[in-house]
């Protein structure tokens, strides 16, 4: 059904997503002004800036990959052993080397299970044979994979310690095979330390056995009764300091750990019976039987929580305990709470380093708005008066379409939550041209029906229709463009993509069906 020779269905259409982007882009307008209940019903966010507009945390980390092929490989080697009875008489040495892990085994046929047991589970890793003993090592596709895992753990962890540290839009990518870029619009200089604190613990908590302790190292292995340092890899224990109340303590526990911090589901701050800040943790329901197995088998003996390899509290063990621990110790809340966030998060499986850090101030980013602003109110303008003036009435309505065109792609930035940064601030006036170009196209079109002797709105009809393939054709490449660069770019090339193809959908749309509608109306009317 047509009103004025106007299609209403479009008419319709036009309104509903005029609408959608007032609603979207309304945070942006009015801020803190709108509702309380706005927040319930409509998005709340808008149009979000990126770091270079609105300052924050910059953040470049060095991921140190080939620890990661080294865990693989003690992962290797602990399944091995797990295949034997009785693993120390099997197994005469093992070691990881310059990213080898060479074991040795006390005959042939225990050399030959330990090679299927890799070539069954390990298909990344090649095993050959030297006499008794067994040397397991990467190919290189093996290698790459590793490494490449290794990266994607970390970045997964770091984003959702930075999420859950409170801070909104953070951007963390991975650049290259051995950093990640860790950027946080809007943090402030306080945030700085914690950030980078937060994202460089790795956090290993382990839960061990205590076997002796005492307030010197020496007493520590006395009462454990281990002679030498040499011992303790032989006994297969380890020592680890401890500075509960402020003084310094040793403890001797078992080397390896039955429960980690790996088998936990939840932690959260607390504050103890002193009203110490403290740590509440509760196991998944793996962690929650092997927890409750090794303090059940070892009632009355201590158990050491250690922390980074620091032993926060060694409680005594009272009685069976399956879902729910603390971890007590000399935390100021912030402290406290930062170890709650981590543990959640799960440990990082690499180490990291902070590479570059930088803090970016908010008036770098009000001086690129400007810039910005600028450069589309100018490019804007002699747009609006080279259409007005060499179309005429066609220009005007060129110029209507533009401005709601820019309506649009605003609104759709908005709704996909894309993050606006000084590229895509490029990529929206690049689109200024790309409609501009779009309108030239269908008005020639127009002029050349016109010339042809037809009626004013029949050109339009006809112009309008002849030229959609035409823009189609323009505007579908330079979109696959765009999503090339997005799917394969970072950083500012996804924020210049972003904006590219945003501005192409609503640029087609206000081309095709918005500057149309209203030629339509406003030349039917003149004719009527």
């Amino acid at each position: 059904m047509k009103v004025g020779g106007v299609s209403r269905l479009w008419l319709t259409v036009v309104a509903v997503f005029a609408v959608l982007s007032a609603i979207f882009l309304a945070p942006n307008v009015f801020g803190d002004k709108l509702p309380g209940w706005w927040s319930k019903a409509f998005p709340s966010s808008g149009i979000r800036l990126g770091l270079d507009l609105r300052g924050g945390v910059f953040i470049q980390l060095g991921v140190e990959t080939d620890r990661g092929v080294g865990r693989r490989l003690e992962t290797v080697a602990a399944s091995v052993r797990e295949e034997f009875d009785d693993p120390e008489t099997a197994i005469v040495n093992s070691g990881v080397k310059d990213l080898v892990l060479s074991m040795e085994f006390a005959d042939a046929a225990a050399l030959a299970k330990a090679r299927r047991v890799v070539d069954r589970r390990f298909e990344e890793f090649i095993a050959e044979a030297e006499g008794n003993t067994l040397r397991i090592f990467a190919e290189q596709f093996g290698m790459a994979q590793i490494r490449d895992d290794s990266m994607e753990q970390v970045r997964q962890v770091i984003e959702n310690r930075v999420l859950d540290f409170g801070l909104v839009e953070p951007s963390i990518t991975k650049l290259g095979s051995d950093r990640i870029v860790i950027q946080v619009p809007g943090a402030s200089e306080g945030d700085r330390d914690r950030i980078v604190d937060i994202i460089k613990k790795t956090a290993v908590l382990e839960f061990k056995i205590v076997r002796g302790g005492g307030f010197s190292r020496e007493e520590a292995l006395t009462n454990a009764e281990v002679e030498e340092e040499s011992e303790l890899a032989e006994k297969e224990l380890a020592v680890h300091p401890s500075y509960e109340g402020g003084n310094e303590n040793f403890f001797v526990t078992e080397a390896a750990a039955q429960v980690t911090g790996e088998h936990i589901s939840d932690a959260r701050l607390i504050f103890d019976q002193f009203g110490g800040p403290a740590v509440s943790f509760s196991f998944s329901s793996q962690g929650a039987e092997k927890f409750g197995r090794l303090t059940e088998e070892n009632i009355g003996n201590r158990l050491a929580i250690v922390l980074d390899g620091v032993v926060k509290s060694a409680p005594v063990i009272q009685s069976r305990i399956s879902f729910e621990g603390q971890i007590t110790g000399s935390f100021t809340q912030d402290e406290a709470r930062d170890l709650a966030l981590i543990l959640r998060s799960g440990a990082l499986p690499v180490p990291v380093s902070v590479q570059q850090e930088q803090l970016i101030g908010p008036s770098l980013g009000k001086d690129s708005i400007q810039k910005g602003k600028l450069s589309m109110l100018v490019g804007g303008v002699l747009v609006i008066v080279f259409m007005a003036f060499y179309y005429r009435a066609h220009g005007i309505v060129a110029n209507i379409a533009l401005g709601l065109n820019m309506f649009l792609i605003m609104g759709l930035l908005a709704s996909l939550g894309i993050t606006l940064t000084l590229p895509g601030i490029a990529g929206i006036v690049l689109t200024l041209g790309i409609a501009v170009d779009g309108n030239i196209i269908i008005f020639e079109r127009v002029r050349e029906e016109m010339r042809a002797g037809k009626s004013h709105v029949h050109a339009i009809e006809t112009g309008y229709g002849r030229s959609v393939r035409t823009i189609l054709d323009a505007n579908v490449t330079t979109l696959l463009a765009g999503f090339v660069l997005f799917w394969f770019g970072n950083g500012p090339v996804k924020g210049f993509a972003a904006t590219l193809c945003a501005g192409i959908v609503c640029t087609v749309f206000s081309n095709l069906i918005v500057a149309r509608l209203i030629s339509s109306a406003v030349w039917r009317e003149k004719a009527t």
